[in-house]
């Protein structure tokens, strides 16, 4: 099992090398959401050039229009030149795109809340993409038989604020403009039971539980291939620290390191031990 990190900004990649994360996830520039740190071809460039033994993913998870085509395809042209592990993508397009090129770079898997199961995993498998980035709706015991039913590789997003929805539109822009408001691309919305982040980027809104999971079981009782930390909203000092916590766990399985873990953010687990059950009523009149 590696830690791959979604860091902020690039001034935090040394320290989390020191910390003992094995990679991180990028958002391509213009082709990406939810990511504070968007690169260009260049940046990332240099950036496997600085970093030569550290896996690098590099995310074009917007879902892409027919204006987006032509710079998916001289941006994936691009990747395939470069050392990096995979593409994550929402799209379905670049699946046939890839092909269409007779590219080599391996592809992710990644439609949010969609990857939920071993089969569409084994489907898209044979359709030539290596990993999978699970929903974080799932709970542990449908990870683990997703592992054990499918050669993909598997991805899954365990410490942060977990991601709850996404919108194409502007939505704070929206709001505070209709109500005559200072805009901010960024606020925090609490009510009784819940409180969440928004924050507004180019490509739309996207919605953040303001509850920082612990996905320690997922190191424990797991046999996945990466864990993800997304430092977004998390002070610098808090994130190193529990990197470091977080990769001498995957290291060790010490109790120890769980109980610092859990001082640093919590316990709360998200979905992992909270099973969804959908009942389709009968046709009552």
């Amino acid at each position: 099992m590696k830690l791959l990190v979604v860091p902020k900004s690039l001034d935090r990649l040394d320290n989390y090398i020191k910390q003992g994360c094995s990679g991180f996830i990028f958002g391509m520039k213009d082709l990406s959401i939810n990511y504070d740190l968007e690169l260009s071809i260049d940046e990332i460039s240099n950036i496997i050039k600085k970093y030569s033994n550290i896996d690098i993913f590099i995310s074009m998870n917007k879902n892409m229009f027919n204006d987006d085509l032509e710079k998916v395809e001289s941006t994936l042209k691009e990747l395939d030149k470069l050392k990096i592990k995979g593409v994550l993508f929402y799209d379905l397009g670049l699946i046939f795109i890839k092909k269409k090129l007779g590219l080599k770079v391996d592809l992710v898997w990644n439609q949010t809340h969609m990857v939920t199961n071993y089969n569409t995993c084994n489907y898209y498998k044979s359709m030539g993409v290596n990993y999978a980035y699970l929903a974080p709706e799932i709970t542990l015991d449908e990870i683990n038989e997703i592992k054990e039913k499918t050669d993909m590789s598997l991805i899954s997003f365990a410490f942060g604020y977990p991601v709850m929805a996404d919108s194409r539109r502007s939505l704070l822009t929206n709001y505070f403009k209709s109500n005559n408001i200072k805009p901010s691309k960024e606020i925090e919305v609490y009510d009784k039971d819940s409180n969440f982040i928004i924050k507004e980027g180019v490509h739309g809104t996207s919605f953040y539980n303001k509850k920082i999971m612990n996905g320690t079981s997922l190191i424990t009782n797991s046999n996945i291939d990466y864990i993800v930390f997304n430092d977004f909203y998390i002070d610098e000092d808090t994130a190193y620290e529990l990197t470091k916590n977080i990769c001498l766990l995957i290291d060790t399985k010490d109790k120890e390191y769980i109980d610092k873990i859990s001082s640093l953010i919590g316990d709360d687990t998200n979905f992992l031990f909270k099973k969804t059950i959908y009942m389709v009523k009968k046709n009552e009149k």
